[in-house]
């Protein structure tokens, strides 16, 4: 069906950006020892980053944001708005999807937290010396550090960093079809170069 093809799309774009929070770069170099005293720094950093108390809301406050920001985006793809606008039937389907995929992302992204905190515990042990790393842990006590803390995850739902996130997803949406043409050209000239050669 002709219809299904921005909306498998659509799904694909959706599903890579939700994809890449659990990914993790393979590291250039072997890690670095850590230093225990910038560890534990570190850690009590983290803790006041994101503290236990509210990590819940805060990653369920930050996925539906960037759900949201994503949705009003591909909404906006015109092969997507085509589609939905032929069959009616099909936009509560495609938004019952992204709901699920929020709901997934923000599951996973939950139950890895801990490890996620860990490491960023890690990294910026590494990064950053104990007197840096105190400097940080004074300035999030103070009100403005509070209050930073609180609306940091916020800023992905900002109109403009959402009427940019909202560019990039069409951009996108509009160079996925080219981009698998010339794949599936690719692979077809292998398919045929094979067969000319006798296999």
């Amino acid at each position: 069906m002709r219809m299904m093809k921005p909306l498998v799309l659509a799904a694909s774009v959706a599903l890579s950006p939700v994809a890449a929070i659990g990914q993790v770069a393979a590291p250039a170099a072997a890690a670095v020892a850590v230093d225990p005293e910038r560890l534990a720094a570190a850690r009590a950093l983290m803790e006041q980053i994101m503290p236990p108390a509210t990590r819940d809301q805060v990653v369920s406050s930050m996925m539906a944001s960037m759900t949201q920001t994503m949705l009003q985006g591909l909404r906006q793809a015109p092969d997507l708005s085509k589609a939905l606008e032929k069959n009616p039937k099909a936009r509560p389907v495609f938004e019952r999807f992204m709901a699920r995929q929020q709901a997934l992302a923000t599951e996973q992204l939950k139950a890895n937290l801990p490890g996620m905190l860990e490491a960023m515990a890690h990294a910026y042990a590494r990064r950053f010396t104990l007197p840096q790393l105190r400097d940080m842990a004074t300035f999030f006590a103070t009100p403005t550090g509070q209050v930073y803390l609180v609306q940091a995850p916020t800023i992905m739902g900002d109109p403009d960093v959402a009427a940019w996130m909202g560019d990039l997803m069409r951009t996108s949406m509009n160079r996925t079809p080219g981009e698998i043409a010339k794949l599936m050209a690719e692979l077809k000239a292998l398919d045929d170069k094979g067969a000319s050669n006798g296999g």
